[in-house]
């Protein structure tokens, strides 16, 4: 499990764009409790109520809209991550949450959380920019699921993931969270037939290459061309 320093030079450096006032910091820390999780370990349930909010300091956890036939993936984090922003409001978690390997939080208090930043409201500027980022790429995700064709869903999809999860490799950027075609389809909302057509589709213009269940975009710029391309069909559609 990691030590308190060792979470300490994380969230200073790199949470909220390392904008958080040390002041900050030193509460989380001190009213905090490094948690440790195993692969395939849930931190919560949908619906389960929001007494806890989290800071992602290593590992990767899926986030999960659940259903009692299907399940959703939203998005997939990575170090350092504050979540679930929502249940400051002292409502139920709305998703659920699943780690994908060994992965550290740390963990404090909903209720002392909100107190202490109803008592430094100026820390309250940094939680609405990274708010505000989230809600940008809700928008932008509910306009490819909306507006999107299908090619066009799944190449904007990779293209954020490249960047969000992308490691440099020798042939490219390796998105470094291994995902199946039918968890694909599930972030997209396509079925897992047309999403492997289409990973083909990519394969055989040389944009990207699959081993197993590891992405690599062999070209970042030829996959945004080849989105603006699908982009512009479906905007000159609409006209």
């Amino acid at each position: 499990m990691l030590k308190e320093q060792q979470v300490r030079e994380i969230i200073e450096a790199k949470l909220f764009s390392g904008n958080m006032p040390t002041e900050f910091i030193n509460f989380c820390l001190a009213h905090g409790r490094i948690r440790h999780y195993a692969p395939k370990q849930y931190l919560y349930f949908s619906g389960d109520e929001g007494n806890t909010v989290f800071f992602l300091v290593t590992g990767r956890i899926r986030l999960y809209l659940m259903s009692e036939f299907s399940e959703k993936i939203i998005r997939i984090l990575s170090p350092p991550a504050f979540f679930p922003e929502v249940v400051l409001d002292g409502k139920p978690y709305p998703h659920a949450a699943l780690c994908i390997e060994e992965t550290d939080v740390l963990a404090i208090d909903r209720k002392t959380l909100t107190r202490f930043i109803e008592s430094n409201p100026s820390v309250l500027w940094v939680f609405y920019r990274e708010l505000a980022l989230d809600l940008r790429r809700s928008y932008r995700q509910i306009r490819n699921l909306s507006l999107g064709d299908a090619r066009l869903r799944l190449g904007a999809k990779l293209y954020a993931l490249a960047h969000v999860h992308g490691k440099s490799s020798s042939n490219g950027t390796l998105i470094a969270v291994s995902l199946s075609a039918t968890e694909l389809a599930g972030m997209c909302s396509l079925a897992r037939e047309s999403v492997s057509r289409i990973l083909g589709e990519l394969k055989d213009e040389a944009i990207i290459k699959i081993e197993k269940k590891n992405i690599t975009v062999l070209d970042l710029e030829s996959l945004r061309d080849w989105i603006h391309e699908r982009a512009s069909r479906t905007r000159s559609s609409l006209d």
